[in-house]
């Protein structure tokens, strides 16, 4: 069997920092992205859009920041987790070879983090491989429950 590689990338929404010292980090993702040369690409903390911040950012990218990240010749699935009043985002996976199909489940464990599961199967050759991506919870006891 051939090498099959999948990176995972917390891009955390596409900027660093807080405030007004935060910075845009979406384009340097881009090309670390590329550089990877993985089959499949899971991301969490991706951003669909948000109104704040494409007024903050002059250079913030017109696409959903999956597309925008999506290397050429790859396809991109994204999944919302939470919605909030400036926009919504969720997890993402960038894929070499064809997605089959793709769904989401709520692994939320309290109203205060919403949280959710990217499920997608991903046609290798004659092969249907499922991935899975998801971002748990921030406290341990969450974490637990979600997996459970």
């Amino acid at each position: 069997m051939a090498l099959f590689r999948v990176a995972t990338y917390n891009i955390h929404k596409g900027v660093q920092g807080f405030g007004p010292a935060r910075r845009l980090e979406i384009h340097n993702l881009g090309h670390a992205i590329e550089q990877l040369d993985a089959d499949v690409v899971c991301l969490q903390e991706v951003r669909k859009l948000h109104r704040r911040e494409e007024r903050f950012f002059t250079r913030w990218p017109e696409l959903p920041q999956a597309e925008f990240l999506c290397p050429e010749g790859y396809a991109a699935v994204y999944q919302t987790n939470a919605t909030t009043r400036h926009g919504e985002h969720g997890n993402a996976m960038l894929s070499r070879w064809p997605i089959v199909s793709h769904g989401h489940e709520d692994m939320s464990d309290h109203r205060f983090e919403q949280r959710g599961l990217l499920h997608a199967q991903v046609q290798v050759g004659r092969k249907l491989v499922h991935v899975i991506v998801m971002h748990l919870g921030l406290i341990a006891g969450s974490r637990v429950r979600q997996i459970e």
